[in-house]
């Protein structure tokens, strides 16, 4: 299993506070003191070396990623498999999924990641092929919810839509040419969100094992939103109704 960098304050932070097997870490010389003084305190107590690195050696480690002073080496985190993520699940009442059909954008992935641990999303499928991985811009993104959040890969995404509905979800999958409105669905059963490619949406196979599409209304000039917002409407919804 290769070294994960996690770079950037807050994700640093999140990574330190979450217990994750941090290796070393990699702080630059000239950080504020105020900064500096926090990492190490919290690197002292779990005992993970820093090294003081200057601007150069940061940015060549950090691949040129704004790394805001500080870098992180991680054990990268196996991702879970579909049957351990519905295992998890079983006795959960309000079950909520989302499955994205080729996301490939790390920044997308990472925001909607982020999104989904804010709306208490239980976890998030993708595709083993032509999808984003957990990454340095993907954790970044999300500003540290990658670093929680279940991740099931799949290899066949389809297959995975199937089994999911044997499990007792249901499949909302958003897509432009849906006519029933998001919220007359009922989200507070076991739900899976279905998200498509950045301006290309869902494959026609994908779309057509949903178990309902629903699009949003687009009253401006332009006919679709980022892939990252539309789940933000689409998981608050959800939790709009569980609190109703």
């Amino acid at each position: 299993m290769s070294e994960l960098k996690i770079i950037g304050r807050r994700p640093a932070f999140e990574a330190l506070e979450s217990g994750l097997p941090i290796s070393k870490i990699f702080l630059l010389e000239s950080a504020e003191k105020q900064f500096a003084a926090k990492i190490s305190s919290l690197a002292q107590k779990k005992n993970i070396p820093v090294k003081r690195i200057n601007k150069e050696g940061l940015h060549r480690q950090s691949g040129g990623e704004n790394h805001q002073g500080v870098l992180l080496f991680l054990q990268a985190r196996a991702a879970v498999s579909l049957q351990d993520l519905l295992n998890q699940l079983k006795k959960r009442e309000n079950r909520a999924l989302a499955l994205l059909d080729g996301i490939e954008d790390p920044h997308n992935f990472g925001a909607i990641l982020r999104v989904a641990d804010g709306a208490g999303i239980d976890g998030v499928i993708i595709p083993k092929r032509r999808s984003a991985k957990l990454s340095p811009g993907t954790i970044k993104a999300s500003a540290g919810a990658a670093l929680h959040m279940p991740v099931a890969e799949v290899p066949n995404l389809a297959r995975a839509m199937e089994t999911l509905q044997k499990s007792g979800f249901w499949l909302v999958g958003a897509d432009m040419t849906g006519k029933t409105a998001l919220w007359q669905l009922d989200l507070k059963i076991p739900t899976v969100f279905v998200l498509g490619r950045e301006g290309r949406g869902l494959h026609r196979l994908i779309r057509e094992k949903c178990d309902f599409l629903t699009a949003l209304p687009m009253l401006g000039k332009v006919n679709s939103l980022n892939v990252s917002t539309a789940a933000a409407i689409f998981f608050y919804e959800r939790v709009r109704q569980l609190r109703g």
